[in-house]
């Protein structure tokens, strides 16, 4: 098995520290690069399963909304054991910093390899670094949330962590602010508070859950995780200008150039993509609406059918959906047109509407070229009172949404399913039930995209024709074979 050298270029004190070094702790902050060898077979596979750890990080992200840390990192561990990920769901799951045995030092070792690597992979191009940052931030934040008192100690420690605190004279000055402000804190007369200009906890400042005096941020002792968290995004930012001199000595060696090209291939992500030779008519909008639009479409089309309008967001998310379907530009005006002026007059609907459509499909304006809405986009949407966009299983109400559903001709068991997940935040897990409900298939897809789930839905239908057509024509291929051995009988 071929060995790859680790060889930062340091001096030799920085050297010989980094050859002592024990990781004391299950969660790093990645400070320390290791030093020595290891097995390209091992490097390899740890840096392919975390970047399948960081997929996973984002598809629990995606499913789940509005939950606590604890809530995610525990999905997370489910979904690494059930995906084969057992060392990084063991790693996880110890949160411990006692043991210090050989298997743990392997973990935590190969932990670090695998987080720098990736991170000398993707420092070049922005969208990548930025999609990296993203989701090792959730994952240190999920993780870090499973430390107790002792644990966050220890870890302070490790990483020579250290923070002012307040004097008990001061803080008896400040403490009925300090309880204004974190009034869901409980004995908050007991605990350190400790105190970092604002910009060290700017997240927190624009949230407005922290109390300000002077520039001052005063933390108390239960919230440390927001000191901690903006120090690792703060060294994680650093790291990248750092993690370009090591992918120059990546890129001199044909086996690391070798890993690079397979951690490229893997961080591919579906996307939805024009079909150029797809045309949709005006006529066909009413039966696809039934038969392969998502819930959160078909809600946008039958709305606009009784009511003749829809709101800004609405109009934007429907008219770039049925771009990306194939609606051509010309057929798409007359389709809005017909429906708006059974409500206003054709000069209201040209002066109002006629640009905002033209501008979509980038004949206006900057001419951009506008893409149909990610089903991210689709979940942070602002909804209100009369508003039909948005994603319907996480926006409407439980009752709404269960009357939509019948309506759909879901029956009450499938109804049941389906609101479940969504009533436990599941929005795209409930996506795909309605899915698969509606086309009465299992599917391994869960459907990150409107566009990408009509295209799914109108391919399955399309095989499923033609192997209808294919087994008609082979039996009338028999037919005349029996017909014409019975002529020459």
């Amino acid at each position: 098995m071929a060995y790859m050298p680790i060889r930062p270029q340091f001096n030799n004190e920085i050297k010989q520290k980094i050859s002592e070094y024990v990781y004391t702790h299950d969660l790093q902050m990645y400070s320390v690069p290791p030093q020595g060898e290891i097995k390209f077979e091992e490097l390899q596979q740890w840096c392919v399963d975390r970047l399948r750890v960081l997929k996973l990080v984002e598809q629990v992200s995606r499913q789940n909304y509005r939950m606590t840390s604890k809530y995610y990192v525990t999905i997370l561990i489910e979904k690494l054991v059930n995906n084969g990920l057992h060392d990084f769901a063991r790693l996880i799951r110890a949160h411990n910093y006692k043991s210090q045995n050989e298997t743990e030092q392997r973990l935590r070792r190969n932990d670090c390899i695998s987080h720098l690597i990736l991170m000398s992979i993707f420092c070049f191009k922005y969208k990548e670094k930025k999609w990296f940052f993203k989701q090792e931030v959730k994952l240190f934040r999920w993780r870090l949330s499973l430390l107790n008192k002792d644990g966050i100690k220890a870890f302070n420690s490790a990483n020579g962590l250290q923070y002012s605190t307040i004097s008990e004279e001061e803080k008896q000055k400040i403490i009925e602010d300090v309880k204004r402000t974190y009034w869901y804190i409980k004995n908050i007369d007991n605990m350190k508070v400790y105190t970092v200009h604002f910009t060290s906890v700017i997240n927190e400042v624009m949230k407005r859950q922290i109390f300000l005096r002077d520039g001052i941020a005063y933390v108390p002792e239960t919230k440390m995780s927001w000191l901690i968290l903006s120090e690792f995004k703060k060294q994680l930012n650093e790291g990248f200008t750092y993690s370009r001199q090591t992918a120059s000595n990546i890129y001199n060696d044909g086996r690391l150039t070798k890993l690079v090209s397979i951690l490229s291939t893997c961080n591919k992500t579906s996307y939805f993509k024009y079909n150029r030779r797809r045309r949709v008519s005006i006529k066909e909008l009413d039966k696809l609406s039934k038969t392969s639009y998502p819930l959160c479409m078909r809600v946008l089309h039958e709305a606009l059918k009784a009511k003749h309008h829809l709101t800004n967001g609405g109009r934007v998310q429907y008219c770039l959906f049925l771009k990306g379907i194939g609606l051509r530009l010309k057929n798409a005006l007359r389709f809005w047109e017909n429906e708006f002026t059974k409500k206003i007059t054709k000069n209201t609907f040209q002066r109002k509407y006629r640009y905002t459509i033209r501008h979509l499909y980038g004949q206006e304006g900057k001419r951009a070229k506008y893409e149909p809405f990610h089903c991210i986009k689709i979940l942070n949407s602002t909804v209100g009172l009369r508003d039909n966009h948005g994603c319907p299983f996480k926006c409407m109400t439980l009752d709404e949404l269960k009357d939509t559903l019948i309506k759909c001709g879901l029956v009450r068991s499938d109804v049941e399913s389906v609101m479940q997940l969504s009533k436990n935040g599941f929005y795209l897990e409930a996506c795909k039930e309605y899915y698969e409900i509606t086309h009465n298939c299992i599917t391994r897809n869960t459907f990150d995209h409107p566009n990408v789930y009509f295209n799914y839905s109108c391919k399955m239908f399309e095989s499923m024709y033609s192997g209808k057509f294919y087994q008609c024509a082979m039996i009338n291929i028999m037919i005349k074979c029996s017909f014409i051995r019975l002529q020459i009988g």
